[in-house]
C-alpha cells in the first residue's frame, strides 16, 4: 500500500496540471479585463500545464511495470495535454488576427485547433475503449478466481 508521501511524490504534477486551469479561470474572472493580461495569463497557464504533464509522464514511467500500462498513461496524458495546447494556440491565434485578409496565419491556427479537437476525440475514444477492455479483463480474472473450488 502506498503511503501519503509516495502518492504525493507520484501524482503531484498531474494534480497541479489538472487544477491549474481552474485556478487560471478564477484569477481571470477576478483581475481587470485587460486583453493582454488575460492572454498572457492563459499562455503561461498553457505552457506550465504542458510542462507539468510531461513531468508527470516521467514520474509514471518510473512506476509502471508493463509496457501496456506505460502506453495507456502516455495516451491519457497526451489527451490531457491537448487542452492546454489548444488554449495556447488560441492565444497565438488571437494575436495573429489580421482583419479581412483571405488566408493568413490566423486561418492556419484555426485549422490547427480543429485538428487538436479531432485528435482529442480520437484519443478520448481510445482511452475509453482501453478502460472498458481493462475493466472487463479484471472482472473476468476475479470471476475465474472466485469460481475455483478450494481443494
Amino acid at each position: 500500500m502506498l503511503r501519503t508521501r509516495q502518492i504525493f511524490g507520484r501524482y503531484w504534477s498531474l494534480g497541479a496540471a489538472l487544477i491549474l486551469p481552474v485556478i487560471g479561470i478564477v484569477v481571470e474572472s477576478t483581475i481587470s479585463r485587460s486583453w493582454d493580461c488575460e492572454k498572457i495569463t492563459l499562455a503561461v497557464i498553457s505552457v506550465v500545464c504542458v510542462a507539468l504533464l510531461v513531468l508527470s509522464w516521467f514520474k509514471q514511467r518510473k512506476y509502471t511495470q508493463s509496457k501496456w500500462r506505460l502506453a495507456f498513461f502516455t495516451i491519457l496524458l497526451s489527451l490531457l495535454a491537448l487542452g492546454p495546447l489548444w488554449l495556447g494556440l488560441n492565444v497565438v491565434r488571437s494575436y495573429s488576427y489580421a482583419g479581412e485578409q483571405p488566408y493568413t496565419l490566423y486561418g492556419a491556427f484555426v485549422h490547427l485547433q480543429d485538428a487538436v479537437v479531432r485528435l482529442a476525440k480520437v484519443l478520448c475514444a481510445v482511452v475509453l475503449l482501453w478502460v472498458v477492455v481493462d475493466l472487463a479483463r479484471w472482472i473476468g480474472r476475479r470471476k475465474s478466481i472466485a469460481g475455483q473450488s478450494p481443494h
